[in-house]
């Protein structure tokens, strides 16, 4: 055969180019799912939903105006000669109520065809996830029926090398139960097995509901507690605590505020520490007498603290340091090696 001939019956260099560019290029249409032409639909019947919508109202506008100008028009004009106005009016009038209504029906219409794609929409989605959860529940039974003989083989080489070691009590007791529940295990699994293969066909169908994802269980972390302090109360007085809310501590009673509140008021004296002597005399002497709208109730937050006298810190105080006698105060040189 000629060599022309063979050259023009076989592809040429840039058609084979153009094959192979076109093998790997991903096709450009694709078949759509029955769910993306529902959604598809969906979406054209709102949009055209909303433009009737719009359209009647624009059109109900119009009816509204141009029946107040034939009510004008009665109400003013002569009525023996105004004819062909009135005539006029009661045309555009008729013309503005057809249009009204006809958008009125399309719009009955397309909201009907709108909550049937609607339903169908929501059944074919039913659908999508109950197959791929029939679908999910199958491959986790595959994977169990692979793994159950190794665990009942597994279970019984262990049990075996467990009985040569007869003579230890709690090697025996652990042959002994791995056997029992290796047979509990293979019995329950020969009915579960079945039961949960029938699952299957009945998520598929819509007969049995899709099984629910697990919960996961996580353990609240509990929030810490504000920091509160307890104290006697040689005076009765309100504070707020950490909410906010105001809080009544009577005289001769312990009260547990918040620190702030607890440290202000031993700073003031209205509070002495519980480890106060006076605490074993006077707690409960007032037997529960208290007005909380008494004047001499001390507000807390309300008072201010000199600011002129040095802080001391209540326990500090409570200690009673004694200062001891010293020596005057000397300056001394020493010498420092320089490197």
């Amino acid at each position: 055969m000629p060599s022309h001939v063979a050259h023009a019956t076989g592809p040429s260099f840039a058609n084979r180019v153009a094959l192979r560019r076109l093998g790997g290029m991903t096709p450009f249409f694709r078949r759509k799912s029955p769910m993306e032409k529902l959604e598809a639909e969906l979406a054209s019947l709102r949009t055209r939903a909303e433009t009737l919508n719009s359209r009647h109202a624009a059109a109900d506008a119009e009816f509204i105006d141009a029946k107040s100008k034939l009510q004008r028009h009665h109400l003013e004009a002569d009525l023996n000669t105004d004819d062909k106005a009135r005539t006029k009016l009661e045309a555009t009038v008729a013309a503005c109520a057809m249009t009204r209504d006809g958008y009125a029906d399309a719009l009955a219409e397309v909201q009907t065809k709108v909550a049937d794609a609607e339903q169908k929409l929501a059944a074919e989605r039913s659908a999508v996830e109950r197959k791929a959860a029939s679908e999910t529940l199958a491959r986790n039974l595959d994977a169990v029926e692979r793994a159950l003989p190794d665990y009942l083989a597994a279970g019984k080489r262990f049990a075996d090398a467990l009985e040569k070691l007869h003579f230890h009590h709690e090697s025996g007791a652990m042959a002994r139960f791995i056997g029992n529940t290796a047979s509990q295990v293979e019995v329950a699994a020969g009915f579960a097995l079945v039961e949960l293969r029938g699952m299957v066909d009945a998520i598929h169908d819509g007969v049995a509901p899709i099984p629910a994802k697990p919960v996961s269980a996580s353990v609240p972390v509990p929030e810490p507690s504000p920091p509160v302090q307890t104290v006697f109360m040689m005076k009765s007085a309100k504070y707020r605590d950490h909410d906010g809310r105001s809080r009544f501590a009577g005289q001769w009673e312990d009260a547990t505020m918040p620190v702030t509140a607890a440290q202000r008021a031993l700073r003031l004296g209205v509070a002495v520490p519980v480890t106060d002597p006076r605490r074993a005399q006077l707690r409960g002497s007032r037997g529960g007498d208290f007005n909380p709208r008494a004047p001499d109730v001390i507000d807390l937050d309300a008072v201010e603290e000199p600011k002129s006298l040095p802080h001391i810190n209540p326990v500090v105080r409570e200690a009673s340091f004694t200062p001891l006698p010293t020596a005057e105060p000397r300056t001394i040189l020493i010498n420092v090696p320089r490197s």
